[in-house]
């Protein structure tokens, strides 16, 4: 009897200490959860009707049909298609020295003739804002025109998104806040609370409202990188080694196109559109809703700051030929922090360095 309970004993004792040690070793490796990647919609999510809107439709540019009228109408204009705008003034000081058309507009059939115009297709690209004594126009004529390779491009699904920013950093870079933007000037902290509550409300307003974690977080940001080293930034990210690859490929190439001239801006466009649909068919992207966006927005922010350069102001003098550090942080952007921080981050480098 003795002999059963002393072994009765070694049993429990054993089971005890079986236990105890499973339950040490459950505490001591804690379920660790990882950041989550900022949230990017899905291109189809972005409802915003882009386009400057006339009676016969929405002509492609960084603006928004259903916000943002002048009074314009489409006109024949010493036969030639054009577009006038009531409030001139309005339209010059936001579309600048050039409108930029970003996909060719078809002037079908029946409005053609209705216009006395022959039926034609007005190619993408730079027109110059003029003044008329009808008012101020933007006439689509070849001789005044800068050709430039269209940048909307229905293949890539997430196209919008590169749109979208287009739109957020001509509205918050507009003549309403220049105010706002003259009096942080220097002030990199005020910069910085400046882009994110401008662009946050912009997204808001465009329904695609930020979540109170996706705020905080770019509020805990520094903005102010060196973004042109897109290898590091690349290799930093959470993007598969897969994705990365792909990445490091594409800016690569942009980085060794020029861009001076509309010619060169041209070509840059087109070689990035061919890689957006090679990259839309792909089978190989882990994340391709992520890569497309960011390929999307190099793409549009590159446009931009070239367009930017060129329509603002007196000089016509454009940025320098290499792809300047603001535009490398809209692209990089897009992986920190979704659309919020891909403007955000741009309009912060720009202001900062201008």
């Amino acid at each position: 009897m003795k002999t059963r309970n002393f072994f009765f004993a070694l049993t429990l004792i054993a089971l005890i200490l079986n236990l105890t040690s499973c339950t040490k070793e459950a505490i001591s490796e804690p379920n660790i959860v990882a950041d989550p990647l900022p949230s990017i919609p899905s291109g189809d999510r972005v409802i915003i009707h882009f386009g400057t809107s006339t009676q016969n439709g929405c002509l492609y540019s960084f603006s928004n049909c259903i916000w943002i009228g002048w009074g314009t109408e489409v006109t024949n204009f010493a036969d030639r298609f054009a577009m006038r705008f009531d409030q001139g003034d309005e339209a010059g000081a936001y579309f600048g020295n050039y409108f930029p058309l970003t996909a060719d507009f078809t002037l079908d059939a029946a409005t053609a003739e209705s216009m006395g115009l022959p039926e034609q297709v007005i190619p993408a690209g730079f027109y110059p804002l003029s003044d008329t004594p009808v008012g101020k126009m933007v006439v689509f004529s070849p001789e005044s025109a800068q050709h430039v390779a269209p940048l909307v491009n229905a293949s890539n699904p997430q196209d919008n998104l590169g749109q979208l920013h287009n739109l957020a950093l001509q509205v918050i870079l507009g003549a309403e806040n220049q105010d706002a933007i003259r009096q942080i000037k220097g002030d990199r902290a005020a910069i910085q609370r400046f882009a994110i509550e401008k662009t946050a409300q912009f997204l808001e307003e465009s329904g695609l409202p930020v979540s109170p974690d996706e705020l905080q977080r770019a509020q805990s940001l520094d903005l102010f990188q060196n973004y042109s080293d897109f290898e590091g930034r690349i290799e930093a990210t959470r993007l598969s080694a897969g994705d990365k690859k792909v990445l490091r490929s594409v800016f690569n190439q942009a980085a060794a196109i020029p861009v001076s001239s509309p010619e060169q801006l041209s070509h840059f466009v087109s070689v990035m559109t061919e890689l957006e649909n090679g990259l839309a068919q792909s089978k190989d992207l882990t994340d391709a809703r992520r890569v497309l966006s960011i390929v999307s927005v190099l793409k549009y922010s590159r446009y931009y700051w070239y367009w930017k350069s060129i329509s603002s102001g007196n000089s016509g003098t454009p940025e320098p030929a290499s792809i300047p550090n603001w535009v490398w942080a809209d692209a990089i952007g897009m992986e920190l922090g979704g659309p919020l921080v891909s403007a955000a981050v741009s309009i912060a480098v720009y202001l900062d360095e201008h």
